[in-house]
């Protein structure tokens, strides 16, 4: 199926709408040219007890196809094919990791780890990089053919997102709802 770009940016039924609150010293951090719009992914971390479904380490580009693979299989093993009101949700997942991990292994430091993760109807990817100072941000104004969409994009797949710091660096999640 192919869906032109400007659908993928528009609101999906039923998706939850995400607050953008984040903590005055994120804010203080940002320094955007005159007249660009700058938003930051909240800070937040998933819901807690989740069960990890599996962890695959990345230390360059070249290893996302097999990301994309390895959760491909991941997920085929927990939802059945065509199962009710996920018959994209490989797909939307697949999109997701490589725009995260990809995003990590950019700007971030190498090693990038990728989790999923599943809790209570929901499957979170949770990517890992050691560059506790990043922080995840949308340019709302962005010229024509300049890149940068990656995040605007995941907010638009994922049910939710967010991000928070550790001593050692910093997770960038998205979840997505799922029922077996």
């Amino acid at each position: 199926m192919i869906v032109p770009v400007e659908d993928l940016f528009a609101r999906r039924p039923g998706k939850q709408e995400v607050s953008r609150s984040v903590r005055d010293d994120d804010h203080a951090q940002l320094t955007p040219e005159a007249g660009d719009l700058v938003r930051v992914w909240r800070v937040w971390r998933p819901p807690a007890a989740a069960a990890e479904v599996a962890r695959w380490t990345l230390d360059e580009p070249r290893h996302l196809r097999h990301v994309r693979a390895a959760l491909l299989v991941a997920v085929a093993d927990r939802i059945p094919e065509g199962a009710n009101g996920h018959t994209d949700l490989d797909e939307r997942l697949a999109v997701v990791v490589s725009e995260l991990a990809g995003n990590a292994l950019r700007h971030g430091r190498p090693p990038t780890v990728v989790e999923l993760w599943r809790v209570d109807g929901l499957l979170i990817i949770d990517v890992r990089d050691n560059d506790p100072e990043g922080r995840p941000t949308v340019e709302e104004r962005r010229a024509p053919g300049a890149g940068g969409l990656g995040l605007a994009l995941v907010e638009r797949l994922a049910q939710d997102v967010g991000w928070y710091r550790t001593d050692t660096g910093k997770h960038v999640w998205a979840a997505f709802a799922w029922t077996r």
